[in-house]
């Protein structure tokens, strides 16, 4: 393996009564300035939030916080006026000064890093291999060359890459141009490599990966490998992972991403292979991925779509892709047909109160009050992450709840309102999904024991059944194997005895609760127990057949 660099370049608590000072703005939006994301404001709002309700409460006073900022991996002096600018969206955020951030705060190394990434890339209007969080990568040394040669021989290996790794390869790998690496089935392999450890990440790992991987999916070299290790998998009918597998395609205007989108609308593997793709068409029609012939194709499957009984909320994803055609295919597309589902329906009659009754809970579990302060942008996020018609919608929404200080009272407030929802006897299973599924992202261990008695809960409807047993997973805090074993038996026998559908999916959410868990054992005997579906032990062997640094490294 040999890496040759042409040009290159890797750079380096409740305030006092006595509190005095400008009120705090909100984030200006950002409109029209080149290069800039429309999310700017959401990133700026992340750094305030974090700063403000931060474990040390004299960061609230913006002077002290400028004063200390100097120092660690932040070279120059910084003053108040600056650190507002940069958390009212007013200029551009560097690399450094996130991670100078991580530092003041206590937070995890790459930890604000990624969400700024993930934030900044999925709201971009235009596709660039890069990070919109720039570099600044403008020299290189030879110790950078000694650790970018690492890399590229450790991806190629069996060494264990974490989600910095991938982060470092791939913002040099995009970021500096002139770079040659050969041979080029290097670009195959990495993709392949850097895909499959996305899809079975979680956290912070989760987020680096999925960042690295839409540069290559911009990248002039790795774009159609990367494509192709899509498609490659996707069309692979053990692969475990569909949705995520198909619709990262959203970020590439590549006409092969393209082709492919539609032809698994037309043809798809399966039917959560069908819904990534319709998932990916979101995005794709409203950055104008596709050409005239493929709208006019698009416009036809999702009118298909909406007559048709399709997996998870299918039909509202199907709506909000007409909506969006019919600016752009106006002859055909003018009128919506009746009864279409959109992002105003039965869910978001309840939206207004349920909203604002979780936003007053999280703000009173909040470290200090700040008089000063009107976040106007958590209601918003809070809404977006249960009520949006756009999956994607939902999950950015929830990761940048997750980035901030609220996440534990707000999943605090979502698990009262769920455990209250279903001692009602859930009067609206749809609410009670959005909520599981928001703590799917936001959840702690305190939120987990919840989650494990819904997967078992007799008399539920079927959905929470299912949503429970898919957001286990991914639920902070572990399971011991004794739920574990009594969540499995309880489905398995039903399963068993009714063939139906609901423990079989159930029992699919399961195993891919002990993949992220790692419990190589339980999904040993999953994968030999031939009184549980087919499927189920088709899934357990996927996870177990994993390459051992996959598995091993994903997470890291």
């Amino acid at each position: 393996m040999i890496l040759r660099a042409i040009k290159g370049a890797v750079s380096a608590s409740r305030p006092s009564a006595s509190h005095r000072g400008r009120p705090h703005r909100a984030p200006r939006p950002v409109r029209d300035r080149p290069g800039w994301s429309p999310h700017q404001d959401r990133v700026a709002w992340l750094l305030r939030v974090n700063r403000l309700y931060g474990p040390e409460e004299r960061w609230v006073g913006g002077s002290t916080f400028a004063r200390a900022f100097q120092g660690g991996c932040w070279p120059e002096h910084t003053s108040e006026f600056r650190i507002s600018r940069w958390e009212t969206a007013a200029v551009r955020l560097p690399h450094l000064a996130v991670r100078r951030y991580e530092e003041l705060l206590s937070l995890s190394p790459g930890s604000l890093v990624a969400l700024v990434d993930t934030v900044l890339r999925y709201s971009a209007p235009s596709v660039n291999g890069a990070s919109l969080l720039k570099r600044g990568l403008s020299t290189v040394d030879e110790a950078d060359l000694t650790r970018l040669d690492e890399l590229v021989e450790r991806t190629s290996s069996d060494g264990v890459m974490s989600g910095s790794d991938w982060d470092d390869l791939t913002a040099y790998l995009t970021t500096v141009p002139g770079q040659v690496i050969t041979p080029r089935a290097f670009w195959r392999d990495m993709a392949e490599r850097l895909l499959l450890e996305m899809i079975v990440a979680d956290g912070v790992g989760w987020t680096q990966r999925h960042e690295a991987f839409n540069r290559l999916l911009s990248h002039p070299v790795g774009q159609q490998p990367a494509i192709a290790a899509c498609a490659s998998l996707a069309a692979d009918r053990s692969n475990q992972v569909f949705v995520e597998v198909v619709s990262v395609l959203d970020a590439s205007p590549h006409p092969d991403a393209s082709g492919y989108v539609l032809g698994q609308l037309l043809n798809p593997t399966n039917d959560r292979a069908q819904y990534g793709a319709l998932l990916a068409s979101v995005r794709k029609t409203r950055y104008r991925h596709f050409n005239e012939s493929q709208r006019r194709q698009l416009l036809s499957i999702v009118e298909d779509t909406l007559h048709e009984d399709g997996y998870l909320d299918s039909h509202q994803l199907a709506a909000e892709v007409l909506r969006q055609l019919s600016a752009q295919v106006p002859a055909q597309a003018r009128h919506l047909p009746p009864n279409v589902p959109g992002t105003v329906g039965p869910l978001r009659r309840a939206a207004h109160t349920l909203v604002e009754r979780i936003v007053h809970t999280a703000l009173v579990g909040m470290p200090r009050e700040l008089p000063h302060f009107d976040d106007r942008l958590l209601p918003v996020l809070l809404d977006e992450m249960l009520f949006s018609p756009v999956l994607d919608v939902r999950l950015h929404a929830a990761i940048l709840l997750s980035g901030s200080p609220y996440r534990h009272p707000l999943s605090a407030a979502l698990g009262t309102e769920l455990a209250h929802q279903v001692a009602g006897r859930v009067h609206s299973p749809d609410v009670a999904c959005a909520m599981i599924e928001g703590l799917r992202v936001l959840g702690g261990p305190a939120q987990r024991p919840l989650v494990e008695r819904l997967t078992v809960t007799s008399g539920v409807p079927p959905a929470i059944t299912v949503a429970a047993s898919q957001a286990i997973a991914h639920i902070a805090g572990r399971s011991d194997d004794r739920y574990w074993r009594a969540a499995i038996r309880h489905h398995a026998v039903r399963w068993y005895q009714s063939r139906d559908r609901t423990p079989a999916a159930a029992l699919h959410g399961l195993v891919y609760g002990l993949g992220q868990a790692r419990n190589t054992e339980l999904l040993r005997s999953l994968r030999d127990d031939h009184e549980v579906p087919p499927a189920v032990r088709a899934a357990a062997s996927w996870w177990l057949g994993l390459p051992r640094p996959v598995y091993e490294g994903a997470n890291r």
